[in-house]
Parts: structure tokens; C-alpha cells; sequence
């Protein structure tokens, strides 16, 4: 019988409730203020949000890679249910980050996994073998943790979507006055090429090219005498 966490801190999900409410609360401010055209708010909405979104991630894959790990045979079985008290404390903050931010989980995870912690507690207390129960329980908090991970990759993807859109709409409102001016009408069709790329790019999840476009787009602006806030 092998496996029970040694180096789990139980002050890790404190931490990610922390961040996610600290996320949560940016990305409901993002939206007002693209609402309300506060454009310098909404950037400091928005770079908020990602680098919360950006530490919890950091901490779950940190701390994904092993929940129970210890040989039953070097530890008495009171520590061995102290360890599962610990675990399944994590487990409940998981639990109340997952429905209090509205995250999916496939099936009865939660459910699942209660069932399992207690099912390691008997076998601990007869002295059976428990190490296939153990295992489980990992592969099943692993898959929690990937979708608590995955819907915050989401809000961050959604987050960056909605930022883009609201500035494209600007800049095609700049553009139309831009061509009303008799602007260069090479330099504003592509500008406009540019803005139909990021924004396909942006439909298929592409972040990092739909910026890198964007960073493209910025030059060409310039030379019509359109200037753009965002970095």
C-alpha cells in the first residue's frame, strides 16, 4: 500500500479562492467598463484578470502532480487518516469553488471522491489494501483540478475576445472616418484585411497570432493617423 500526500499544503486552495474571486471580480468590471467606454479602466480590468487567472494555473499545475503519497508502512494509521482529514478538506474547497464560480464537472466527481475518502478510511482502519482506491482518488482529483483549470483558460480566453472586439469596433469606426477624410485607401483596406484575421484568429482561439496580428495592424494605423490605446 503506497500514497498519501507529503507535501500537501493546505493553504493552496485558500490561495486559488483567493485569486479566483480577485479574477472573477475583474472580469465583471471588464465588462462594465467596455460597456462604458472607460477604456483605461477596462485595461486594468483586464490585465488584472489574466494575471489572476495566470497564478491560479500556475499554482493547480504545481500542485497537480501528486495528492497521496506515503508508505502506509512508515506511518501509523492516525497519521494516515489526519492526511485524509487534509485531503478531503481540499477536496471540499475545490468543491466550493467549483459551484460557487458555476464550474462543470463531469459526472459525480465531488461525489465520487467523498465515497472514495471514506472508503480509504475503513480500509486503514482493517489494515486492508487501499493503494488501488488511492490511485484513483488522484486520477479523480486530477481531473477536478483540469476542469477548474480549463474553465478559467476559457473566462481568460473570453476575457481577451472581448477586449479585442470592443477595440476592432472602435478601429473600424476610425477607419470609416478615416476613408470620409481621404486617408491612404491602401493603407485602410489593409487595415481592414488585418482586422478580418485577428478577428477569425480570435474564433478559433488563437490568441497569441490574433496579438500578433494586432501588433501589425498598430503600424498600419499609424501610417492613416489612427492612434490605439491598447498594448
Amino acid at each position: 500500500v503506497n500514497q498519501l500526500d507529503k507535501k500537501y499544503q493546505n493553504e493552496i486552495p485558500n490561495n486559488i479562492n483567493i485569486l479566483y474571486e480577485k479574477g472573477h471580480r475583474a472580469v465583471e468590471s471588464l465588462d462594465k467598463s467596455l460597456s462604458n467606454n472607460d477604456i483605461e479602466k477596462a485595461k486594468q480590468d483586464f490585465l488584472l484578470a489574466m494575471n489572476s487567472f495566470m497564478q491560479i494555473s500556475r499554482i493547480i499545475s504545481q500542485s497537480s502532480e501528486k495528492v497521496i503519497v506515503v508508505s502506509v508502512s512508515e506511518k501509523s494509521n492516525q497519521n494516515l487518516q489526519s492526511k485524509l482529514d487534509r485531503l478531503e478538506k481540499y477536496v471540499k474547497t475545490l468543491e466550493s469553488i467549483s459551484n460557487k464560480h458555476k464550474i462543470e464537472q463531469n459526472g459525480n466527481n465531488f461525489t465520487t471522491a467523498y465515497s472514495l475518502i471514506q472508503e480509504i478510511r475503513n480500509q486503514i482502519n482493517t489494515n486492508e489494501d487501499s493503494s488501488k482506491n488511492i490511485d484513483e482518488l488522484n486520477d479523480l482529483i486530477k481531473s477536478i483540478k483540469n476542469e477548474i483549470r480549463n474553465s478559467m483558460a476559457e473566462k481568460q480566453s473570453n476575457s481577451i475576445k472581448n477586449f479585442f472586439e470592443k477595440f476592432l469596433a472602435q478601429i473600424d469606426q476610425k477607419l470609416m472616418q478615416a476613408k470620409d477624410l481621404g486617408r491612404d485607401e491602401i493603407e485602410i483596406d489593409r487595415a481592414n484585411e488585418l482586422i478580418i484575421e485577428i478577428r477569425e484568429l480570435l474564433s478559433k482561439n488563437q490568441i497569441n497570432d490574433a496579438k500578433t496580428v494586432y501588433s501589425e495592424l498598430k503600424v498600419v494605423l499609424k501610417n492613416i493617423g489612427i492612434s490605439v490605446k491598447i498594448t
